[in-house]
């Protein structure tokens, strides 16, 4: 930790412009949101969070074809890994966005997820493989159970299991990723204070917390 002091000179400290600002989001227009600001927005702010991820199974492979859509994946010592046993430990990234908000639609330039009103949706974007078949290949019925089973969304000790699951496509602004809907008919308030979304893709456990105060847009919140 780094003490401020007499013999440190104010302007050697370099301090985040938001430290000193409004949350840009709250201030400006969209469209007045820079290039940099609307990737923060759908990467690192309240509605966008990196998912803490364990690995509980073997090193790249899923026992699934669709874990071949991950891509190139970079693995613990720096470089990139492939489904092989041969390889380090992939590390494996995602970041968890509520995109049923109006102001990551905003960020995104597009319209709303089918059923908005009635659902969350959250969105997860990253080098894991996704639960939902490709084109050509059959729906699993009993995988896709199990994975309306172990996909919640709580807060307070309350849990709203997932409904249904949707490839997401990809823009110029996101990289395609996976939809997760939750019924509102549980809704969410500031002073839930936090919501916990996991989820469990092959041996992947992710979970991702938001807090809810911080997710206020245009005077309310913003789900």
């Amino acid at each position: 930790m780094v003490r401020l002091g007499l013999a440190m000179p104010l302007a050697a400290i370099a301090i985040p412009r938001r430290v000193f600002a409004k949350d840009f989001w709250n201030d400006r227009k969209p469209e007045e949101w820079t290039s940099a600001e609307v990737k923060e927005l759908l990467s690192k702010s309240p509605w966008a969070k990196d998912a803490a991820i364990t690995d509980n199974g073997q090193v790249g492979n899923l026992g699934s074809p669709r874990s071949a859509r991950r891509g190139r994946a970079e693995t613990s010592a720096g470089g990139t890994g492939t489904a092989s046993s041969s390889v380090p430990k992939i590390t494996w990234k995602a970041i968890v966005r509520w995109e049923s908000g109006l102001l990551v639609r905003d960020a995104l330039k597009a319209s709303a997820p089918k059923d908005f009103q009635d659902f969350y949706v959250l969105n997860v974007v990253g080098n894991i493989p996704s639960p939902v078949p490709s084109g050509n290949e059959p729906e699993d019925r009993s995988s896709m159970a199990y994975l309306k089973e172990v996909t919640k969304l709580s807060h307070k000790g309350d849990e709203i299991h997932m409904a249904r699951v949707e490839l997401a496509p990809a823009s110029d602004v996101s990289p395609a990723g996976t939809r997760f809907y939750f019924s509102r008919m549980l809704a969410l308030m500031p002073e839930d204070k936090e919501a916990e979304f996991v989820t469990k893709i092959g041996p992947l456990d992710l979970k991702c917390k938001f807090t809810l105060k911080d997710m206020l847009y245009k005077g309310g919140l913003d789900l």
